[in-house]
């Protein structure tokens, strides 16, 4: 499918004797295979100089269940972990402003960068970009080692962000329980499942969204006819029971925090997201979310309790290794994200 082609990015074809403008657009499309919330894919990228800065696109909010675009905005910080992750395997120095004062509206961040040397540290991550894909099946019943997690930990550091493995079952199964109950409460809701459906694809053909075939237990025929299904019929009971059953029988989970609740914090967090997903894609370990508890605020009040922590959740996770070939989800096309300043 053509929307796929995003994947099939090749190292070899850098433009190593090109001009900047040339190098910069290859090392975009490392960015944009970041993961976001239903694919929505909410950044958009200005050129100029040697600044690169990363905007919200708010024409891509979920308004309703996320009026504050703090899913998003993780998102774009995810996009932005990429790009410097590609831009210093590729032998550029970075100096990133999150938040940068007295900006443009919607500016996250930008990216000044200068030449220097690759970044040996960070080629595991980089080489990982094409390995990461959201997925959202039943995992193999194979723990994931202490030491890979230490690595996952270790890569989410940064900007206060940590990474908390869950691995007491009484805690996992009290995590499954309050999943499910945000599922009910986001599902009772009309406009939220109308939002839900917005974002699912019958197919790979459109460059945004789920499509039907990257949907967890779904045959071919009901990949088909979500977008339709999910508009008129009320699946609360169903995703409710399958999230329930994900999330007791996940090798890992695993909550992603910050000090504060601030867009900067969700901008760090993304960053450290990335980083995690990376490490573990690299280990062969893949993830999914399972937002429902950070999502509905009572929930979320909840979690920070079952955990006993100060900082503010932002990010559930299941981790595991595959029982299949994870499948990638389509990408816009560069040009639809990039804005070049003259």
């Amino acid at each position: 499918m053509a929307t796929l082609k995003s994947w099939t990015i090749k190292e070899s074809d850098f433009p190593q004797t090109g001009d900047d403008l040339s190098k910069i657009k290859f090392l975009l499309r490392y960015a944009i295979l970041a993961p976001s919330s239903w694919n929505a894919q909410p950044w958009l990228f200005k050129i100029h100089q040697r600044t690169i800065q990363l905007f919200h696109d708010t024409e891509r909010l979920q308004g309703h269940r996320d009026p504050q675009g703090r899913e998003n905005i993780i998102s774009c910080g995810a996009a932005l972990s990429n790009l410097e992750i590609a831009l210093h395997h590729f032998g550029f120095q970075t100096q990133t402003e999150i938040m940068p004062p007295n900006s443009e509206e919607n500016l996250l961040a930008q990216v000044t960068w200068t030449a220097g040397e690759a970044s040996a540290k960070e080629n595991k991550l980089f080489r990982a970009i094409l390995q990461r894909h959201s997925y959202r099946k039943p995992f193999q019943e194979q723990e994931v080692p202490a030491e890979v997690i230490e690595h996952m930990q270790s890569a989410a550091q940064g900007g206060g962000c940590e990474f908390i493995p869950i691995t007491c079952n009484s805690t996992q199964v009290a995590l499954a329980g309050m999943i499910s109950e945000g599922d009910k409460d986001l599902g009772a809701d009309v406009q939220t499942r109308k939002e839900y459906a917005a974002w699912m694809r019958s197919s790979g053909l459109s460059g945004d969204g789920v499509p039907g075939y990257a949907l967890a237990d779904t045959n071919p025929v009901e990949g088909v006819l979500a977008p339709l299904t999910h508009r008129v019929f009320n699946y609360t009971d169903e995703f409710a029971r399958s999230d329930r059953a994900l999330t007791c029988a996940a090798p890992l989970l695993g909550v992603l925090t910050t000090p504060q609740d601030t867009p900067k914090d969700w901008v760090d967090c993304g960053r450290a997201l990335e980083r995690l997903l990376l490490s573990a894609a690299a280990q062969g370990v893949q993830a999914s979310f399972l937002n429902q508890t950070v999502v509905v605020p009572e929930l979320r009040q909840r979690l920070q309790r079952l955990l006993g922590l100060t900082d503010w959740p932002q990010i559930v996770l299941r981790f595991g290794y595959p029982t299949d070939e994870p499948v990638a989800t389509p990408r816009r096309k560069l040009d639809d994200v990039l804005l070049i300043a003259p």
